[in-house]
């Protein structure tokens, strides 16, 4: 495949380099934030240089591999919201399907290789620092950043373990995103909303237009965005001669009691289970009809039993239950449209007790007046800042809830909000930690899990919280709480 020169960005007012990365990577920071070993400390370290949007970078490691992913059938997921589950859950239906399956999704939360996996788990970590170490040389020639090393690891990792298929998560927009390098035989948008305005542009209708920058020749677009960004996104997929397929015209939810129904335009699957929240249950309808659509076109085929299959499908952090009686939902929304579909999903599912919010975030992270009132309507918040320098801290939290009014408190840090909560739950109470994933990723550390997986079934909250129950001095019983690290 051949390519010109990336384009620059054309929004007045922005500059595509020199954007701070992701703000829970680096050398010096706490666990679970800190690099196990030494390849992949100097893998976090490429993060301090930054977001640099581009394509000649990862053009160039690829090259250095041989282009691997010019033998690899990739499904790319975008979106603003929802493209990490809509990826995971493409992967489990494929892999149902009998197929081999690679997934590339970020951020990760307790382990950076979570972000690489085959047939559902991540790759070993002995494995990822090997490849870490072996494309050293590499990155340092071509300069390459922070995200597209890691890109360019999950294809190699894809390749070399043979895959049927690379279901990837872009990174940051689009048209500029080290994952555009990429043949697709399908590109995937779930939904369109502000967030990175300062790289991506002020309004929905330019990040639109970051995220069609992904569409190519042929490669069919499925479409789960608003009503209102339809004519944007159908004029940008005609100009680049990719066929577009909208999710509210091809398909209807039918909810059933315990299931659901997704009629397709020729079949219905029926029987679906019901996800953690009604956005995952959408996401799941999107994933379904690309398939069912390539199916059609005899690109792949659909699992006999995709009721089963999404059964089966762990989407760590999206609205997921960790801890049972007191119930304890971790979410890593982190701006205002997946944090209004969180507390949604919270406010709506049973609860014989209180509703109570573990809240933090980072301090570039809006909190908009719809999430407030949303925040209003449980009965108590508990915000504490997370343990890295972008987050917002004590006195910009206490600022926060006066503004908007909310009941609560806050924490100096989420080891004194976990000691807190320990002596005040009851087993009829839920709490809801989201914000922010690096909040979701502290808490499930110092609750002592070393890795996601280890979260895959829920399991009582009395042995994990019971190292939080302070004594007379205040401190936790059990000192050092973590997740091994």
């Amino acid at each position: 495949m051949t390519r010109g020169p990336a384009r620059q960005s054309t929004t007045p007012g922005h500059s595509m380099h020199g954007h701070p990365g992701e703000a829970g990577i680096g050398r010096d920071y706490p666990p679970p934030f800190r690099a196990l070993d030494e390849a992949t400390a100097w893998l976090f370290d490429l993060n301090r240089f930054g977001i640099r949007p581009g394509l000649e970078r990862i053009e160039g490691l690829l090259g250095d591999l041989g282009h691997p992913e010019r033998e690899l059938r990739t499904l790319v997921i975008a979106g603003t919201n929802g493209k990490g589950s809509t990826t995971t859950i493409v992967a489990a239906l494929l892999q149902a399907a009998g197929y081999r399956v690679a997934t590339f999704t970020s951020p990760h939360l307790l382990q950076v290789y979570e972000r690489i996996r085959v047939d559902g788990r991540p790759i070993a970590a002995e494995r990822f620092a090997r490849m870490v170490t072996a494309i050293r040389p590499s990155v340092q020639r071509h300069a390459a950043s922070w995200f597209e090393t890691l890109t360019a690891l999950a294809v190699a990792c894809a390749h070399e373990d043979e895959v049927d298929f690379l279901c990837c998560e872009t990174g940051l927009g689009g048209r500029l995103d080290a994952t555009n390098i990429l043949p697709a035989v399908a590109t995937l948008l779930t939904t369109v909303d502000l967030a990175h305005q300062h790289i991506l542009g002020e309004t929905r209708n330019e990040i639109a237009a970051e995220k069609l920058g992904l569409l190519k020749p042929d490669v069919p677009l499925f479409c789960g965005v608003d009503d209102d960004l339809r004519q944007q996104i159908f004029a940008a997929a005609v100009t680049a001669g990719a066929p577009c397929h909208f999710l509210n015209e091809l398909s209807r939810i039918e909810t059933d009691g315990a299931n659901w129904n997704l009629h397709l335009r020729e079949r219905t699957i029926a029987d679906l289970p019901h996800l953690a929240s009604p956005v995952l249950d959408r996401n799941a309808a999107l994933a379904l009809l690309s398939l069912a659509e390539l199916e059609a076109r005899d690109l792949l085929r659909l699992p006999a039993d995709p009721a089963a299959a999404l059964r089966q499908t762990f989407l760590p952090g999206r609205s997921q239950l960790v801890l049972e009686r007191p119930d304890w939902i971790f979410d890593t929304a982190h701006n205002t449209q997946a944090l209004c579909a969180a507390l949604e999903a919270f406010l709506a599912r049973p609860c014989r007790g209180r509703r109570l919010v573990l809240f933090g975030g980072m301090r570039d992270k809006e909190v908009a007046a719809p999430v407030g009132q949303a925040l209003r309507a449980c009965a108590e918040v508990i915000a504490t800042p997370v343990s890295l320098p972008r987050s917002r801290n004590a006195d910009e939290l206490g600022e926060l809830l006066a503004a908007h009014e909310l009941r609560g408190e806050v924490a100096a840090d989420p080891a004194r909000a976990l000691s807190g909560l320990a002596r005040r739950l009851t087993a009829e109470d839920a709490v809801l930690v989201t914000g922010s994933g690096f909040l979701v990723a502290e808490v499930l550390y110092r609750l002592g899990f070393a890795a996601i997986d280890e979260t895959r079934q829920p399991e009582p909250a009395a042995p994990r919280l019971q190292s939080w129950l302070e004594d007379e001095d205040g401190a936790p019983t059990t000192a050092g709480r973590g997740g091994g690290h």
